[in-house]
């Protein structure tokens, strides 16, 4: 990349205000990452930024300046960051993967009232996140957004240039008098070499006051309908069958203005490319799993309805997943339909999906509506969902509503839920509510209480998620940071979380307590403990058909150590020593290295490991039985620039469990009654791969090319063989193998 002159650049800027005069630019400008172009001499500046990690709020004006301006396309930004040649790190990362390398983070909120934005990454080796970011700030990676930047390197500095185009997300205008629009925005550089941010506002998102103290600028966007349509091909080799099948569809994307979409798919485009992470979960609660399906993606925020403890009435990886009869794990889908309207005021949508009835009629249809209304600081909305399963001849249905309120102190947030489910000629309600308050006292200090509440009816499993019902669970967080001047932290963190639990009918529960402290180094180095005591209490969710028994308390103690990210080593390692089980110890380590041996290479060791001999868990009717096991996972990871528009990645994971039985019991009386039965010894062996081919052809436009293969090894001989000779063996003896070409490209 060609060099500009820092001098020339630093001469063109001036003081930004909180609310910028319109800044219109009639010509576009060329994507270098020079921000050369006359518009930005034109542009609203930013040269005061604050340092907000740790949260000093000290102001500075020569770490980074940045400019924002706008045309008929879209929204520019600029950054220069004056973090010399020698100071800073180059390093590339896949879309959405950790970054470890400077950064400028910006968020944008396009209707400037706080009812959602976007939150972008462009990092120094040309990695990428993007995000949305829900009115209750809370954030949504799955999303990915079509967008554009480049960047300059310099000895003194470093630029960025970003463009995001107005219809790449939707928004409702906010309109004054003279047809201008304010428009959020909030910008910041991560100084890597010392884990520092600085932003051009004083608030992150972590603070309940980032909406409102957002920043804006005065945009005057033009109505614009876009048309998109984007096919896909994708053609799969089943190694194990040979057997080949082809897939083909579309999305179809409508806009008449920038408030309102419609998206329309047919037999679209559901399948991951990317494989799921190693799943070993034998509790009684479901892993909850991501979805980064193109269609579910879009304008999730409408949708979020936020309740506690990972509460969902939209649980999106419900649709298109396995089969009411067990036959499949995949469910083909015929077609799905979403439109979306952002007023001023009112916000609706609605989305139906239909999937393919299968040889028995057993293809369900899924619905779902929403309606919110908002204002400055406070907003009301209904989310209802309705579910049918021919199959199970089942009928699902839930509905919620949800509040919430925004002061510069006060945050409140609420949702009454309602499930409804018709089976069998059976009609069974529930009813949840969750509720949490937080008070910040400044930048520093914060206080936040939860309660959530869901009987023994509530059921929301057809298109949702909980962790269980017939549940009440509450707690209190306060968290202090303090902020220090000397050679080795720069920032304390103390957290207190003190919680309590019951099922609905006032069965005390085992509750966690824990504290945590959290210690920034200068170097760019992390710290961390923690302490943590789990009540003693009933257990009434370790499986199915076990009855509620009582379970001693634990304790616990965990530290943390993070080493600096600059260089082309880092390493972050754990340790943590606890109680287990029935008077048993555990003790757990984790190793994760990661070599940089190039700007464009990443190597990662991911290593997790568990030893104890207190892991229990259900084996039958009301039978429990206690384990000796090891626990052990590896993750290596291998990502790579090959050349521009280029990627390679190697995923390579594999787990061990082997667990030996140790004590049975029998449950009587709420009590353990120990019994003479020899419970079964158990190894639960799994791998995953996948080496992945990625040519970018631009936003929603890619060439894959995918090998996956896997395998699974369950049985009862414990240790039979070594781990590596198991990995040989499970790689020789695989369960998947399967090649994977897959096109798509947005017209």
């Amino acid at each position: 990349m060609k060099h500009s002159s820092a001098r020339s650049l630093m001469t063109i800027f001036f003081s930004g205000a909180m609310i910028s005069p319109v800044v219109f630019a009639s010509n576009t400008i060329t994507l270098d990452g020079k921000l050369t172009e006359s518009q930005w001499q034109k542009a609203t500046h930013y040269d005061e930024f604050y340092k907000v990690v740790p949260a000093t709020l000290e102001s500075t004006n020569n770490k980074v300046n940045a400019r924002v301006f706008t045309n008929e396309q879209g929204i520019y930004l600029g950054f220069i960051n004056y973090q010399a040649k020698g100071d800073r790190k180059k390093q590339y990362n896949l879309q959405d993967d950790f970054v470890q390398a400077d950064f400028n983070r910006f968020v944008i909120d396009f209707s400037g009232d706080g009812s959602g934005a976007y939150q972008f990454v462009v990092a120094l080796g040309d990695g990428v996140q993007d995000a949305v970011l829900t009115p209750q700030l809370t954030t949504d990676s799955d999303w990915d957004g079509a967008w554009e930047f480049a960047i300059d390197e310099n000895d003194d500095y470093w630029s960025s240039e970003v463009f995001i185009p107005w219809h790449s997300v939707s928004f409702k205008a906010q309109l004054d008098d003279q047809g201008q629009s304010s428009i959020g925005v909030s910008l910041q550089l991560y100084d890597l070499a010392t884990n520092h941010i600085y932003a051009s506002q004083q608030q992150t998102t972590g603070n309940s006051d980032f909406y409102l103290n957002m920043p804006k600028i005065k945009a005057k966007i033009p109505q614009k309908q876009q048309l998109a349509f984007i096919p896909y091909v994708t053609q799969q080799h089943d190694v194990l069958s040979d057997e080949s099948t082809t897939d083909v569809g579309f999305d179809l994307i409508y806009k008449p203005n920038h408030h309102q979409k419609v998206s329309l798919a047919v037999n679209p485009d559901f399948g991951q490319v990317d494989s799921d992470e190693i799943d070993l979960n034998y509790s009684a609660v479901e892993t909850l799993r991501t979805d980064k399906r193109p269609f579910f993606t879009q304008d999730i925020n409408v949708f979020n309805v936020q309740a506690g403890r990972d509460t969902k009435l939209i649980h999106t990886r419900r649709i298109g997943g396995g089969s009411d009869d067990g036959q499949t794990n995949i469910t083909p889908i015929d077609a799905a339909v979403r439109f979306v309207h952002q007023g001023e005021a009112l916000q609706f949508g609605a989305f139906a999906v239909s999937e393919d009835e299968l040889s028995n009629d057993i293809g369900k249809d899924f619905y779902a509506g929403r309606i919110k209304y908002r204002s400055e600081q406070w907003q009301s909305g209904i989310l209802a969902t309705s579910v049918n399963r021919p199959g199970l001849d089942r009928k699902g249905a839930t509905a919620a509503w949800d509040s919430q309120y925004q002061s510069e102190t006060w945050s409140f947030q609420s949702a009454f839920l309602q499930s409804k489910i018709e089976q069998q000629q059976q009609t069974i309600q529930g009813y949840g509510f969750s509720g949490s308050a937080k008070y910040q006292f400044d930048q520093n200090i914060d206080l936040s209480a939860s309660y959530l509440r869901l009987d023994d009816r509530f059921d929301n499993s057809d298109l949702g998620y909980i962790i269980r019902n017939n549940w009440r669970y509450s707690d209190i967080n306060y968290n202090h940071s303090i902020n220090l001047e000397n050679s080795l932290f720069s920032r304390v963190k103390h957290g207190l979380k003190a919680s309590y639990e019951s099922n609905d009918h006032g069965m005390k529960l085992r509750a966690q307590q824990q504290y945590t402290t959290s210690l920034l180094l200068n170097d760019g180095a992390q710290l961390n403990t923690t302490l943590t005591y789990l009540t003693s209490g009933m257990e009434d969710n370790i499986g199915h058909q076990v009855d509620p028994f009582s379970y001693p308390a634990h304790l616990g103690a965990r530290i943390f150590y993070a080493s600096p990210y600059t260089g082309w080593f880092s390493w972050a390692a754990s340790y943590q020593n606890d109680q287990e089980g029935f008077g048993g110890h555990a003790q757990q380590y984790a190793v994760d290295m990661t070599l940089m041996p190039h700007p464009n290479w990443n190597i990662k060791f991911n290593n997790f490991f568990r030893t104890g001999d207190g892991w229990a868990i259900a084996t039958g009717d009301n039978q429990v039985t206690q384990y000796d096991r090891d626990f052990f996972v590896n993750h290596i990871r291998v990502t790579g620039l090959l050349r521009e528009n280029l990627e390679l990645s190697f995923n390579l994971q594999w787990a061990i469990l082997e667990a030996k039985a140790k004590d049975h019991y029998h449950v009587r009386d709420r009590l353990l009654a120990r019994s003479e039965f020899v419970g079964k010894d158990l190894e639960d062996k799994r791998f995953t791969s996948q080496v992945k081919l990625r040519y970018r052809l631009g936003a929603y436009s890619d060439i894959y090319l995918v090998y996956s293969r896997g395998g699974v090894d369950f049985q009862q001989e414990v240790g039979s063989r070594p781990w590596l000779r198991s990995l040989n063996t499970l790689w020789q003896e695989r369960d998947q193998d399967q090649i994977t070409a897959k096109i798509r490209y947005m017209f």
